[in-house]
């Protein structure tokens, strides 16, 4: 079975398996919808300056730099709210190639030892990552995980994520790429 067959079948166990706890997650206090359906919704936004170093499976690694905008999920809500929905936006440049990626990452984040402001994140990524050079462009997509390890104190926002993709070449998603990123920022 190729790569692109064997991705699909993964896919479609993965929506299968996401439909078959929606349900019963509803009725244990799941939210669908909060941002229309929770009048005690907030988002609580923090926006951060980033930097990244990107390693991918072919070619040597690279630096990045981007913004890093999350709040609390207005999709979907764990009853004890603790879903936040990272979007990534990250540019670079080496030898005359210039990246763009756009990513969106819904992570589960928790309190760490009770440490005050501090917190961990997980959960799934997807993304759009561009490539340009005199020569022409290349545009995948990316499915991958995200972790981060965050920091929130009054009106300061830190953190450091590990993110790895697999991102789609000739037909199958077989390249891949490992992002270590830092971050500083503020809350609103």
């Amino acid at each position: 079975m190729n790569t692109s067959k064997t991705f699909r079948l993964l896919s479609s166990c993965a929506a299968l398996a996401a439909a078959a706890v929606t349900l019963p997650a509803l009725a244990q206090g799941w939210q669908i919808l909060p941002i229309v359906n929770d009048p005690g919704y907030k988002a609580e936004v923090s926006l951060a300056v980033t930097g990244n170093l990107v390693q991918p499976d072919q070619g040597g690694s690279l630096n990045a730099w981007g913004l890093d905008l999350n709040m609390n999920c207005g999709l979907i809500q764990s009853p004890d709210k603790r879903i936040r929905t990272h979007v990534n936006f990250t540019r670079s440049n080496k030898n005359g190639v210039q990246g763009t990626g756009f990513e969106l990452s819904p992570r589960y984040t928790a309190p760490v030892l009770n440490a005050p402001g501090l917190s961990l994140g997980f959960g799934p990524s997807i993304g759009v990552f561009r490539a340009e050079a005199d020569s022409g462009h290349r545009t995948a997509t990316g499915l991958g995980l995200a972790a981060g390890l965050n920091y929130k104190t009054g009106g300061l926002y830190t953190g450091f994520d590990l993110r790895y993709h697999l991102t789609d070449s000739n037909g199958g998603y077989g390249d891949k790429a490992l992002i270590w990123g830092a971050k500083v920022g503020v809350n609103f």
